[in-house]
């Protein structure tokens, strides 16, 4: 059952400060005229209004008996009335406090508890549990919406039981309509995938559910042989059109915790909904799969093709030094001093009889030259050739534009398939074959022409079917062209919301925002603002002593080295013995003492968690995966949990959601302590990615060039207060940058940074064009920028000392063209509808035919070119950016100290378990941080009545990264009734100094629920 304080349940803090008492309790002139009027004496008056301002505040009548002292105190002394002596026991069960309770509700309009409260929650409840499961979020949902329709909030467990019992009627309903959709002929098929195959030992089922290995060929033959299964089993897929698509994943997730037995076992209407479920998940997640695997493997054909090109210029080396030696003396004859026949006569001599064996060897070089490998691809396609054509039967590509030429070519391809012969002719075909879409290097080897002709005569069948499978590759890159079935290559135009959603919330978003949303004046915005930053950087330039141009190329000077305070050392040195020691348990025991954060996990199909000890057992889950143990040795470093335990937990009571709840509470926990307000503002996040090692034979494990070794990256937003605020597990080869948007709003935790710093990859065109209209501000760290072209705001426009700088100019006119595009995918990420990294992932390829990817590419341009130029013109600029990327880096080594089981590696083969076991890993840093923090503070109580408090530049330069004080090896025992002080957020205000002072919370949230009508 969760508790109050987990949901949006109002509830009276035991204390409240002076001013909170003053706004919220102190009646106004119309509720002391009405506490006149209904109440003669005046205890009875002073009762009234206790009632009336908590009531205001909660929504809800307590017991006056239960009100804080302070409250009444207040209250009384407002109005001049003092309680009684026995206070309001007798007033709390007599007839009076009914009356007043009716006077209380006409005055501010609201409806008691009843048949209309019920029909509304119902509603409401009901309509949320089609798309939510978790129970405190169903319970906030009532609540908003009885606070809305001005319904007086009943009971808390009134609220729990009611919402618990619209949970399973809706669940059993929607279990019910699934299955009577299904018919008798899918559900027997349904039955037969739980059957056990005595040649195999095996179920459908399970088999179902297996990972795909390495991107290997033989891999891709089984995967595609596995989405020619899954393609025919995916049975529900007309009953399960009316689920939304969180409630049809969550359907999925429960299915694949539970094998054949227990799926069997399952009531038959849940049992067909699950499978169904899980069958059209696992269906698009075998086509995102099988193209995954399709981009590798060409991508290893065209790596392999460039080794091949360079392999043959080393080859024939002697033979292009032989042609430009060839080509020397022939322009040196050319060049002589005789006439016109002794020339030609000079050059004769030096060919020779050579003539076609030059212009034949010519050919061949001119066949490679620009680095064209395109010649080699048919080498190493061909033995893809048949495996590849067979994907084509079982997926179906859709261009996103106009521009079928593609699909022409693949249906074209595929009927020719059988033929032996190796030149088509084209000329005469109708329809014609629309070959506009090649590209000049492959041109020369598809037709064997130099010059482009609208029809060829004929075509090179091998080439071309390179040529066509190649340019799949690069429009599934690009998005344009996508899968139907496929959920990461789908055509994201069907994900954004309609342009009358777009048409009707469109101006809100603008003043939320801040941006012009009409295409002139949010260009002239966004010129005005380019245009700012260039000639303040331009005017300050001759004052910039750190910078120099030359030639058009600015150069930084390093700066100074920065001056340590003389006792920091000291300071490190007294937190390093001060400090008790303590193991990674007895800290994730304690954290979840003063915390709670282990009441989000319990088991994914919603029931009440019925393990003994469940506590204790979360937490040795949270230990084992995220120390990277594993529950075998987890096991034989706790005597009291079974290997089995530890992973059914995970298995069947942790998700990522719930990872990621327990992360933010642990997260708004930390915000509360003054100690990190010293180090940052909380304002400004870093984005970094480090590798972790994963072993080779699975879809995400890729070979990492710059670490060596293959496995995947651990991408973090940590926060300038040095916590990390969210985490992604991602493919090494994938560009870092598409994903720092999704971690700044994916974010729920208090902690809402408006900037978000990086490495080199943050410095994306198409990311900084995305996050503009998103209101988020990135400020990399770039390692090459002196390479980067900056774009002037206007043709003519010139500057005095910085004008050497750009070299191009902002296509405003392509931006206001594509604005309500643009502005259309932006509301689409706020809305939830698509994801920021998704897109991305389309629009990071160059593309001839999306104008949106070329118009956030030029909007992109300009907010990187403004970027640029703050940085080259602040110094305190780079020197934030500097240290907050080394917080990220510090990070990473912090988390890799923690994950210090099994060398590293993570051993997981499944993609699911590989991202939880990142997001443990996070919870457990999070949580050592938070414990090093509260460690700290006291400790620097302790100084403080000592007299011996560091100075605020020391303290600024202490990390909460600490390990030297934790013990991470040998035999543990988990203690839940450890002693130990709850954390004191607090510390002496001469002792930490914020930053900068905290934000107060908006009037209209402190006011309560329900305020009088005149305020």
């Amino acid at each position: 059952m969760p508790s109050v304080h987990e949901t949006a349940y109002p509830r009276l803090k035991s204390s409240f400060s002076p001013a909170e008492l003053a706004e919220i309790f102190t009646p106004k002139t119309d509720e002391l005229r009405l506490a006149v009027s209904v109440a003669t004496g005046r205890s009875a008056r002073l009762a009234f209004l206790v009632m009336l301002k908590t009531f205001q505040r909660l929504g809800y009548f307590v017991p006056l008996a239960s009100v804080p002292t302070t409250i009444v105190e207040h209250i009384g002394q407002a109005t001049g009335l003092t309680p009684q002596a026995d206070g309001f026991a007798r007033y709390d069960v007599s007839g009076t406090r009914l009356r007043h309770a009716t006077t209380i509700r006409r005055h501010l309009g609201i409806t008691a508890p009843g048949p209309a409260a019920r029909r509304v929650l119902v509603r409401a409840i009901g309509e949320a549990a089609l798309t939510k499961n978790v129970l405190v979020d169903l319970i906030n949902v009532g609540i908003e919406e009885l606070v809305r329709r001005r319904f007086e909030l009943p009971a808390f467990d009134t609220l729990d039981r009611t919402t618990r019992r619209i949970r399973a009627t809706v669940a059993r309903s929607t279990c019910q309509s699934v299955a009577s959709v299904l018919g008798d002929e899918e559900k027997a098929r349904i039955d037969a995938i739980f059957i056990l195959n005595p040649a195999t030992r095996h179920t459908l089922w399970n088999s179902l559910k297996v990972e795909p290995g390495a991107p290997t060929l033989s891999h891709l033959r089984e995967l595609i042989a596995r989405l020619s299964i899954v393609s025919v089993e995916n049975v529900g897929v007309k009953a399960l059109a009316f689920l939304p698509d969180a409630k049809l994943k969550h359907f999925a997730m429960e299915a694949r915790t539970l094998d054949a037995g227990r799926m069997q076992a399952l009531e038959p209407n849940k049992r067909y909904t699950l499978a169904a479920a899980f069958l059209a998940v696992q269906s698009s997640s075998a086509t995102d799969d099988v193209v995954e695997m399709f981009i590798k493997r060409m991508s290893k054909i065209h790596k392999r093709s460039r080794e091949a090109l360079e392999r043959y210029r080393q080859e024939h080396r002697q033979r292009t030094d032989a042609l430009v030696s060839t080509l020397r003396e022939i322009v040196v004859a050319y060049s002589g001093d005789g006439s016109a026949d002794e020339r030609m006569a000079a050059i004769e001599a030096v060919i020779g009889d050579r003539s076609e064996q030059v212009i034949e060897q010519c050919d061949a070089h001119a066949a490679h030259s620009g680095n064209n490998f395109f010649g080699f691809v048919w080498d190493y396609f061909n033995s893809h050739r048949t495996t590849l054509f067979h994907l084509l039967r079982v997926i179906r590509l859709r261009s996103t534009s106009q521009d079928r030429g593609l699909e022409e070519a693949l249906r074209f391809v595929a009927s020719w398939r059988r033929r032996k012969t190796e030149w088509i002719p084209v000329a005469r075909l109708v329809p014609r074959l629309d070959l506009s879409w090649v590209s000049d290097p492959w041109w020369r080897l598809v037709t064997g022409k130099r010059n482009r002709e609208a029809i060829p005569e004929r075509i090179n069948r091998r080439h071309f079917e390179a040529c066509v499978f190649s340019q799949v590759l690069t429009e599934l890159r690009s998005a344009d062209i996508a899968v139907d079935g496929s959920d990461r290559y789908a055509d994201y135009r069907d994900q954004l919301v309609s342009w009358d959603e777009y048409r009707e919330t469109i101006e809100a978003y603008g003043e939320l925002a801040g941006i012009p949303v009409r295409g002139d004046t949010f260009v002239s915005h966004a010129r005005l603002s380019l245009a700012s930053v260039a000639r303040k950087t331009d005017r300050a330039f001759p004052h910039n002593e750190a910078v120099r141009i030359e030639n058009g190329v600015p150069t930084i000077r390093k700066p100074d080295r920065r001056i340590v305070p003389e006792n920091l050392r000291a300071f490190e040195e007294y937190i390093y013995v001060t400090l008790e020691p303590v193991n990674i348990l007895d800290v994730l025991a304690d954290t979840e003492r003063w915390l709670g954060w282990t009441r989000h996990f319990e088991p994914i199909s919603g029931h009440e968690a019925k393990l003994p000890d469940a506590v204790a057992r979360y937490i040795a889950a949270v230990f084992c995966y995220g120390c990277n143990l594993g529950p075998s040795q987890t096991a034989r470093s706790l005597e009291a949990f079974d290997r089995r335990q530890v992973a059914w937990v995970n298995l069947r009571h942790i998700s990522d959601e719930k990872l990621d709840r327990a992360i933010r509470d642990v997260i708004n926990a930390y915000n509360r302590f003054a100690l990190p307000k010293a180090w940052g503002t909380g304002e400004r996040a870093s984005a970094d990615g480090t590798k972790w090692d994963l072993y080779e034979q699975n879809l995400l494990s890729e070979y990492h060039i710059r670490y060596g070794g293959y496995g995947g990256i651990g991408y973090y937003h940590v926060s300038d207060t040095y916590v990390a605020l969210f985490c992604h597990f991602i493919p090494c080869g994938v560009w870092e940058a598409i994903y720092i948007i999704d971690g700044r709003l994916n974010n729920k935790s208090d902690i809402q940074p408006d900037v978000v710093q990086g490495h080199t990859q943050a410095q994306s065109t198409p990311v900084n064009g995305l996050a503009y209209p998103l209101g988020i501000r990135l400020m990399p760290r770039i390692r090459n920028w002196k390479d980067l072209i900056f774009f002037r705001p206007d043709k003519t426009v010139e500057y005095e000392h910085i004008d050497g700088l750009f070299s191009d100019t902002v296509n405003w006119k392509l931006i206001e063209t594509h604005l309500p595009d643009m502005l259309r995918v932006a509301l689409s990420i706020k809305a939830g509808r698509i994801t920021a990294s998704t897109l991305l992932r389309k629009l990071g390829t160059y593309s001839r035919k999306n104008r949106l990817y070329q118009a956030f590419r030029e909007l992109g341009r300009a907010v990187r070119t403004g970027f640029l130029l703050e940085y080259l013109g602040e110094e305190s600029l780079r020197a934030t950016i500097q240290a907050a990327t080394n917080k990220s880096e510090a990070f990473n080594g912090f988390t890799k100290w923690l994950a210090f089981g099994n060398d590293g590696t993570i051993a997981e083969n499944n993609r699911d378990e590989q991202r939880k076991i990142i997001k443990y890993n996070h919870l457990v840093a999070n949580c050592v941080i938070f414990y090093n923090v509260k460690a700290l503070t006291e400790l620097l109580a302790d100084l403080q009545t000592q007299g011996r408090a560091p100075d605020q530049e020391t303290l600024a330069l202490i990390s909460p990264y600490l390990t030297q004080h934790i013990n991470r090896f040998g035999r543990y025992s988990l203690n839940l009734d450890r002693t130990s002080t709850a954390p004191d957020c607090e510390a002496p205000a001469d002792t930490i100094r914020a930053r900068k002072p905290d934000r107060t919370a908006p009037k209209r949230l402190q006011m309560g629920l329900w305020p009088s009508r005149s305020s």
